[in-house]
């Protein structure tokens, strides 16, 4: 009995290392396995790391034209460029792309459903090329721009019309608004390019120029100040005036002077430089303006004198402080730069 107990209890014993073993062996191999396939997926990788553009052209271009001297043909280059093009690509692929015994190159299996695929993908990156080469030329995207109404007549067409110029499919896009306005959708990222009245808080915004012009007085062409080369102070007390407002006028001294002196025949208060020029066309009363706005109404029947005092009209360029100006905005900016400062 114990002989026989001893047998039964040291069978199952031997069963379990024997089983113990084939396990891991089995295990072993699983991970050799494993490894194997990990490591042929790194040289598949890093092989087809290196396929190029001009790789697939060549293999492309040979398969359309059949020839390899055909291929040269359509990418305009040698054929010993293309021959080593498509050596170079069965290289990186690991397949062998083409027969080419009996002095004829034809397709072999692997030729043609490597082709298949490469009308999928190649195509697509081809698009992207395209696409890269199109930013570049900054025929896709657009130009936010937001602007005060002084500047919208002249400066931001005439800088839109050298952008465009130069790069015909530039698109852009021009929001008149305040100064407050543009500022806050400029830091939001929501404009481009703003162009504000340097005397406001610029926030998150960066500005990038500011210019300072003399206020111009308008005036119809008819009025008899336009015989004069400039229009005094004490000329504005003899005519109506339509008034910008205190905010305009009182930032400098001159202009507090002004107010004084037009004070009792101030006829309008108004806070547009347009409805200001509009005012005095056809009659007899004056109006200070800055020189952009007066500029453009000077086609339309307005005379503009310059005045011999100061009232500045400072104008600034900002644009987003925390992102980088795209090629586009770069060149609206340096167009305004150019346009103002002239």
């Amino acid at each position: 009995m114990k002989m026989t107990l001893a047998r039964f209890t040291t069978a199952p014993s031997v069963s379990a290392k024997l089983a113990a073993r084939a396990r891991n062996a089995a295990k072993s191999k699983i991970k050799i396995l494993v490894r194997y396939v990990l490591i042929l997926y790194r040289e598949e990788e890093m092989r087809f790391s290196g396929l190029s553009v001009r790789q697939l052209e060549a293999f492309e271009a040979t398969m359309v034209a059949g020839s390899v001297s055909g291929a040269a043909i359509a990418l305009n280059v040698s054929q010993p460029s293309v021959s080593r093009l498509l050596q170079e690509l069965e290289i990186d692929t690991g397949l062998s792309l083409f027969d080419r015994s009996h002095g004829r190159l034809v397709p072999t299996e692997q030729g043609l459903l490597f082709y298949g695929e490469v009308g999928k993908t190649f195509h697509g990156a081809r698009n992207l090329i395209m696409a890269a080469q199109e930013i570049r030329e900054l025929k896709r995207g657009v130009v936010r721009i937001g602007t005060l109404a002084a500047m919208s007549f002249n400066i931001v067409p005439e800088a839109i019309q050298r952008l465009r110029t130069r790069f015909p499919e530039a698109r852009t896009t021009i929001a008149v608004r305040s100064s407050t306005e543009i500022v806050s959708s400029v830091a939001s990222r929501l404009t481009d390019v703003g162009l504000v009245d340097a005397g406001v808080s610029f926030l998150d915004a960066k500005c990038v120029a500011t210019f300072e012009r003399n206020s111009v007085c308008v005036m119809d062409q008819r009025h008899p100040l336009a015989e004069s080369e400039r229009v005094r102070l004490e000329d504005f007390s003899r005519y109506p005036f339509v008034s910008l407002g205190e905010l305009y006028f009182r930032r400098s001294r001159d202009g507090a002077r002004l107010l004084e002196v037009t004070a009792a025949n101030t006829v309008a208060d108004i806070f547009q430089s347009f409805l200001a020029c509009a005012l005095v066309r056809g009659g007899r009363s004056l109006a200070v303006v800055d020189p952009f706005t007066a500029g453009f109404y000077s086609e339309f029947g307005l005379a503009l004198r310059p005045i011999e005092f100061d009232i500045p009209f400072r104008i600034s360029i900002i644009v987003n402080d925390r992102s980088a100006t795209g090629a586009a905005a770069g060149k609206v900016i340096e167009a305004m730069t150019d346009l103002i400062g002239r």
